[in-house]
């Protein structure tokens, strides 16, 4: 091809092209170390990169011609500094942190009290959209950060709007954990987001306290029921192991749930039916891993609904006699 066809005929469309990629290539490169890092070291290496590229532009501008190498030369030039920077920057936020992840201002792990849930991010997403935690009780949330050199943190809100902060978890460069202490929340259903990623989000269902095993309604389980305490519920990956519970008639009963689900919350409800309108027995919340005992009290012969509260979908027949 000749070259003054080629100057004219493809120069004018290739090379606003291959401009057009290395600036996204750079550009993308840049933000991935802008997340990476935070506050003051984010804000001057921004400056830095923003200075460097006047200078360099500057400089080509002076020159009588402007070639193709001129360009490259600003674009190397101006990656470089943008890389470097960012390098530096990195080291210096590292270096910061230390050998361990950064704690929450609400305490080291294990200050919360309660229990202790685990959400991983990963891909720029949450493993899950819903927390379950008991009300008017610390927990800990730790967060495992997957996502190398990305940050990530949990804040909670009253909704959706964010006008109300209830806990706000500071940022965490991954890979690593980070634990936060969450503070005890009223009954409710609230709001959760990652700050720098909203798009992680998911809600906070927060329901009332959780016993300890022998808390059941009813008494301490065992024996003390006066009838037969062999009958033992798993619960496990948000259902039952059974939809059927056999329980002689006229005489109290032990039902041991054995929760499964770390961090989750269930209990066992019986009801005369499905409607829900007349409660026979409701037991406390609680939050697995563990067991606890519900003593039952005496039903006359039937056919009865039990569910977990918290997850309706947890149901089942409750046969006596």
């Amino acid at each position: 091809m000749r070259r003054d066809v080629r100057d004219r005929l493809l120069l004018p469309i290739l090379l606003p092209i291959g401009i057009l990629v290395a600036m996204t290539a750079v550009l993308f490169g840049f933000s991935r170390i802008l997340l990476a890092i935070e506050g003051t070291p984010a804000t001057t290496t921004a400056l830095v990169v923003a200075a460097a590229i006047v200078a360099v532009s500057a400089i080509a501008a002076s020159r009588p011609l402007i070639r193709m190498s001129t360009i490259a030369s600003m674009v190397g030039a101006t990656a470089g500094v943008a890389m470097l920077a960012g390098g530096i920057a990195l080291a210096v936020v590292a270096g910061g942190e230390g050998e361990g992840p950064g704690r929450e201002p609400g305490g080291p792990p294990g200050d919360g009290g309660g229990p202790s849930i685990t959400v991983v991010a990963e891909n720029l997403a949450f493993d899950t959209g819903r927390i379950e935690i008991p009300a008017d009780t610390p927990v800990t949330i730790t967060m495992d950060n997957r996502d190398a050199g990305v940050q990530h943190n949990i804040a909670i809100y009253a909704d959706d709007s964010l006008s109300e902060v209830l806990f706000q978890g500071e940022l965490h460069t991954g890979p690593g954990t980070i634990d936060y202490a969450i503070p005890p929340l009223p009954p409710g259903e609230y709001y959760f987001q990652c700050d720098v990623h909203p798009n992680m989000n998911g809600v906070v269902v927060v329901t009332g306290g959780g016993g300890q095993p022998g808390d059941g309604e009813g008494g301490d389980g065992g024996d003390d029921g006066g009838g037969p305490s062999a009958l033992t519920i798993v619960a496990q990956n948000i259902a039952f192991d059974t939809d059927t519970i056999a329980l002689p008639a006229d005489t109290a009963t032990t039902i041991t749930m054995d929760n499964r689900d770390a961090g989750v919350q269930h209990n066992v409800a019986i009801y005369t039916d499905g409607s829900l309108s007349e409660e026979l027995f409701n037991g406390d919340l609680f939050t697995g891993p563990g067991a606890i005992d519900y003593q039952i009290p005496a039903l006359p012969s039937g056919e009865y609904y039990f569910l977990c509260i918290v997850h309706p979908n947890m149901n089942g027949t409750v046969r006596v006699g």
